[in-house]
C-alpha cells in the first residue's frame, strides 16, 4: 500500500503581515483595508486569505460581481496548488498545519458560496474533498454536508446555527443527532475518526 500523499503549503512570508491587518478590520475602515490587502495580493498571490478577507469586505458592501471574481481567484489558486499535474487532491490536507489554512478557507468559502446559490452539487463535491483530506474537520464540513443532505438551504442553516459569528454545541448535536441517517455519507468517515480517538 503507498503512503497517502500529503499536501504542506510552505511558509508564506505575507502572513504575519495579514494577520496584523485583519486584526485591525472593524469594518468602518474597509477602504484603507481593501488597498492593503490588494497589495498583499500583489506580494503573494498565493497566500489566500487576503483574497478571502477581500472576498468578506466586498460581500458585506454588496458588491457581487467583485465579490465572486475575488473567490474565483483564490479558489483555483487552491486547486493550482494543492493538485497534482492529473488534477488530483492530496490524500491528506490537515488544517492542523497553520500553513494549510489559507487554502482550505477559500475552498470553504467557495463550497459555501456553491451552496448559498443552489449549486447543491457542485458544493457538495467540494465539502466531501474537504472532509475525505481532513476528517478531524476543524472547518464543520461534515455540518454542511449533513445540512445540504436534510435539504437545507444555507440561509435556513445559517439562521439556525449561526449565533453571531460562531456556532455553539447546538450545531454539533444536531450531527449528532442526524448523520447516520446517511451512512452513504458518513459511516467511512465515522471509522476515520475512530483511528484519531
Amino acid at each position: 500500500m503507498s503512503k497517502p500523499r500529503e499536501f504542506e503549503d510552505k511558509n508564506r512570508e505575507v502572513m504575519d503581515e495579514f494577520y496584523d491587518l485583519s486584526e485591525s478590520y472593524s469594518g468602518g475602515n474597509g477602504e484603507s483595508i481593501k488597498k492593503r490587502l490588494k497589495k498583499l495580493i500583489e506580494k503573494d498571490p498565493d497566500f489566500l486569505d487576503s483574497h478571502v478577507l477581500l472576498y468578506q469586505i466586498l460581500q458585506d458592501e454588496d458588491n457581487p460581481a467583485e465579490t465572486e471574481k475575488i473567490l474565483d481567484e483564490a479558489y483555483n489558486r487552491a486547486i493550482k496548488l494543492i493538485t497534482d499535474k492529473h488534477g488530483n487532491w492530496p490524500d491528506v490536507l490537515e488544517w492542523g498545519w497553520l500553513e494549510n489554512r489559507h487554502i482550505i478557507r477559500a475552498i470553504l468559502n467557495k463550497a459555501i458560496l456553491l451552496w448559498d446559490k443552489n449549486k447543491t452539487e457542485e458544493a457538495l463535491d467540494i465539502f466531501r474533498k474537504l472532509l475525505k483530506t481532513n476528517p478531524g474537520d476543524n472547518v464543520g464540513a461534515r455540518d454542511f454536508i449533513l445540512a445540504i443532505r436534510m435539504n437545507m438551504t444555507y440561509k435556513e442553516y445559517e439562521k439556525r446555527f449561526n449565533k453571531g459569528g460562531y456556532y455553539d454545541n447546538e450545531s454539533a448535536d444536531w450531527f449528532n443527532k442526524n448523520y447516520k441517517k446517511f451512512p452513504d455519507e458518513f459511516s467511512w468517515w465515522e471509522k476515520a475518526v475512530e483511528k484519531y480517538g
